[in-house]
C-alpha cells in the first residue's frame, strides 16, 4: 500500500496516526480508511499509553481516576467499559481521593452528614450493606424496632445532631421529652426526671426500650 499511500502520490498516514510499521491493509480496507480493524495481538502488556495518549488514540479523559497504572490493568481490548478496578494497594482512609462525586461515585445528597472515610462503613465489594457502628458513649441499643429516623430526625441525618431535644442531652429526655406527660409523673418537671431510667423506668427486667408502653 505504501508504494502509493505515502503522502505524496496518495493519502498516507497523518501526523496523529498510531505509530506502527504495519502495512495499511493490516487495519484498513480498499473501501475506506474508516472504520479501521485494529488487532491488539502482539501489543506488549503495560504499553497501552504508547498509543492511548489522547493524540494517537483515545486516552484518559479529564475525569479519569488519578492513576499511573497502565490501561490494561483495568480495561480490556474489547472496550473501555466495564472496567475491572482493584482496590488492592489503596491506602485506608483515602477513598475520597477518587470517590468525590467527580472522578468516581461519592456520597449522595441524602447521605448522613459525616467526616468519616468511606471505608469506615463500606467495603470495596459494594456500597451496601453498610456496616455502621455507633461509637458514641451516649448511644444505647434500643433494638431492631427503632429506625434511624427515630433519633436522627434531620435530613440528611447528622452524626452530631441526633437529639430531638438537645437541651436534655445526653439523658433519656434528650429524645423522650415530647413523650413526657406531667400528669402521669405527679406533675414533676421534665428537667427533674430527665434521666428516666435512673428514676422509675428500668430497662430490665420490667421494661424494654423496644416496648413503647414502658
Amino acid at each position: 500500500c505504501a508504494t502509493c499511500h505515502n503522502g505524496s502520490i496518495s493519502t498516507g498516514k497523518d501526523a496523529n496516526h498510531i505509530p506502527t510499521t504495519e502495512s495499511c491493509d493490516t487495519c484498513h480496507t480498499t473501501l475506506g480508511w474508516t472504520p479501521a480493524n485494529f488487532s491488539h495481538s502482539g501489543v506488549a502488556p503495560g504499553t497501552c499509553a504508547t498509543c492511548h495518549n489522547g493524540t494517537y488514540s483515545t486516552g484518559k479523559n479529564s475525569t479519569h481516576l488519578p492513576t499511573t497504572e497502565s490501561c490494561d490493568t483495568c480495561h480490556t481490548t474489547n472496550g473501555w467499559t466495564p472496567a475491572n478496578f482493584s482496590h488492592d494497594g489503596v491506602a485506608p482512609g483515602t477513598c475520597a481521593t477518587c470517590h468525590n462525586g467527580s472522578i468516581s461515585t461519592g456520597k449522595p445528597s441524602d447521605h448522613p452528614v459525616t467526616s468519616a472515610s468511606c471505608d469506615d462503613c463500606h467495603t470495596t465489594n459494594a456500597w451496601t450493606p453498610a456496616n455502621f457502628v455507633h461509637s458514641s458513649v451516649n448511644y444505647v441499643d434500643h433494638g431492631r424496632t427503632i429506625s434511624c429516623s427515630s433519633c436522627h430526625q434531620s435530613k440528611p441525618e447528622s452524626a452530631t445532631n441526633a437529639w430531638s431535644n438537645s437541651t436534655y442531652a445526653p439523658d433519656c429526655a434528650g429524645c423522650h421529652a415530647n413523650d413526657y406527660r406531667a400528669s402521669k409523673h405527679r406533675n414533676a418537671s421534665v428537667s427533674s426526671l430527665r434521666d428516666c431510667a435512673g428514676t422509675c423506668h428500668k430497662s430490665t427486667p420490667e421494661h424494654r426500650a423496644t416496648k413503647r408502653s414502658w
